[in-house]
């Protein structure tokens, strides 16, 4: 599948986020692992930090995106955006092709042929077929700080 890759990304994680099976818990265990060669990375792939533009995401534009973008800042580099509500809002609005998925487009309808599908503005009590429930797409893990992580990780 090609959800989620873009053509012209240069991923570079701030932390791999491998599961495992954890018998004595019985249940799937995440464990944060900071790649500690991230800025050395970053600075491979774009190496002119006046010049070069950098777009940051993580799941949710939150946590992670934030201490690259402070990362990137105190590196010099200037062109630098985090992408709001991060890759789960991104593929949520959008398809691989860069097409605007159909969502958030409803509107309401005040002629209808008398079906209870829909949103209706008609006041005729729908309100159970009617409500939309709205995703939360926000990451509840907590992440780590990156540099708190790679130093324990060292140490």
């Amino acid at each position: 599948s090609d959800r989620g890759k873009f053509s012209s990304a240069n991923p570079v994680p701030l932390f791999s986020f491998p599961s495992r099976w954890d018998s004595e818990a019985q249940a799937k265990v995440n464990k944060q692992d900071p790649n500690p060669k991230f800025l050395e990375q970053v600075k491979a792939l774009f190496p002119n930090a006046e010049e070069d533009k950098i777009v940051v995401m993580c799941s949710d534009g939150r946590q992670r995106s934030i201490q690259v973008l402070m990362m990137l800042d105190e590196e010099g580099y200037v062109n630098i955006a985090g992408l709001k509500g991060g890759f789960n809002m991104w593929d949520a609005t959008f398809d691989p092709k860069v097409r605007r998925r159909n969502v958030g487009l409803a509107k309401e309808v005040y002629t209808h042929d008398a079906d209870s599908c829909g949103i209706h503005a008609s006041g005729a009590g729908f309100q159970m077929v009617d409500k939309i429930e709205s995703v939360d797409r926000k990451d509840y893990v907590d992440w780590e700080d990156w540099e708190e992580a790679v130093a324990k990780k060292s140490a």
